[in-house]
């Protein structure tokens, strides 16, 4: 019976931290030409806004399994971004994931950034429905032109009249508040 010899060591297995593997994942990454720095971002993009929805999907879950407050307290407050941050990519998440599953609008036809998504889901479906009919929806929306060709359609022009109410109100307010700091001062001795 014959026995196997090893005649050369095996390669080591490399460790994240190792210097030779940067060294080969720099020169795997580094691009060159124009089209390298192009397909390289646009990979890198894809990348973030699947990461968008994970992060999105993640939220909703710690939202609806934890319990009461505890979302807040023990998530929310220690993430690296605005509870508002976190808001909107909850959102843009479930409303990425309803229009999926309706076959409405597929994700791969999304824009890349959660916010634009964000815009989406707040559009009523008449507004959503004349996006589409235009070719808005696509992956290469941003942002800025979504709020213009919604400004452009007049999409809020309904809430004009309560938009001017509130502000008449708050003016007023703020009257009230300069006039009861201004006999605060006077009784401080600022004025």
């Amino acid at each position: 019976m014959s026995r196997l010899k090893i005649d050369r060591v095996p390669a080591p297995v490399l460790l994240e931290g190792d210097a030779r593997v940067q060294a080969l994942q720099a020169v795997i990454l580094e691009p060159e030409t124009p089209n390298d720095y192009v397909e390289t971002i646009v990979r890198l993009w894809g990348r973030a806004q699947s990461a968008f929805l994970d992060i999105g999907r993640l939220l909703i879950r710690a939202k609806e399994s934890l319990p009461h407050g505890e979302y807040v307290s023990a998530v929310e407050k220690r993430l690296p971004f605005a509870s508002r941050t976190a808001y909107q990519l909850r959102e843009a998440a479930r409303w990425a994931l309803e229009m999926d599953k309706r076959r409405t609008i597929t994700l791969d036809r999304l824009p890349g950034s959660y916010s634009t998504i964000y815009l989406l889901s707040t559009m009523a479906p008449p507004m959503l429905e004349a996006a589409e009919a235009e070719g808005l929806l696509r992956p290469e929306l941003r942002r800025s032109e979504l709020i213009a060709w919604r400004k452009a359609k007049g999409e809020g022009q309904e809430r004009r009249p309560a938009l001017e109410a509130r502000r008449s109100k708050l003016l007023k307010e703020r009257d009230r508040v300069d006039e009861e700091l201004q006999r605060i001062d006077a009784e401080l001795g600022f004025a």
